[in-house]
């Protein structure tokens, strides 16, 4: 029990010592910069489209590729549209359908560390969750994907377009 007050103790002081150093520190912590913050109208506007927005100065990346069911090595339909850097993970964002053109549909999902997470839309705005791994062959700039939903498994194989 003294040892939990002793921690405490010495907590509370350095916070407090932080706290202050805060307090009277002069101008900003981070150097001479100024922040401006203007609102405008689109800032504040409420959006209500899902679309993702992309960055104009950085080269845009497009994938394009096929996929199938786990268990069969024919191709089932294709699939292709854009990956976004968002902070620490990679959103993809595309389309997909199958080789009939009978079923279409959206998927989103995250990628980070080797794990695929997301959902698919079909037409009738069905949403089903898909789960996953993922494999990026940058030699050949190829990123393989296993897929997993509640009722089927899949595979596909994408090619990685930068613009």
């Amino acid at each position: 029990m003294k040892k939990q007050w002793m921690t405490g103790i010495i907590i509370g002081v350095l916070l407090l010592m932080g706290a202050s150093t805060m307090v009277y520190a002069k101008g900003p912590l981070y150097g001479n910069q100024d922040i401006s913050i203007q609102a405008t109208s689109e800032n504040t506007a409420v959006k209500t489209d899902t679309t993702l927005p992309l960055s104009t100065d950085t080269p845009q990346v497009k994938f394009r590729g096929i996929w199938g069911y786990e268990g069969s090595n024919e191709t089932c339909g294709y699939l292709g549209g854009v990956l976004v850097k968002r902070e620490r993970v990679v959103v993809l964002k595309g389309l997909w359908n199958t080789t009939d053109n009978m079923t279409k549909g959206n998927i989103v999902g995250i990628l980070k560390r080797g794990y695929f997470n997301g959902k698919i839309i079909t037409q009738n705005q069905t949403k089903y969750r898909i789960v996953g791994l993922y494999r990026y062959d940058a030699e050949n700039n190829l990123l393989h994907l296993r897929w997993m939903t509640a009722q089927q498994t899949g595979w596909a194989h994408c090619r990685i377009l930068v613009n």
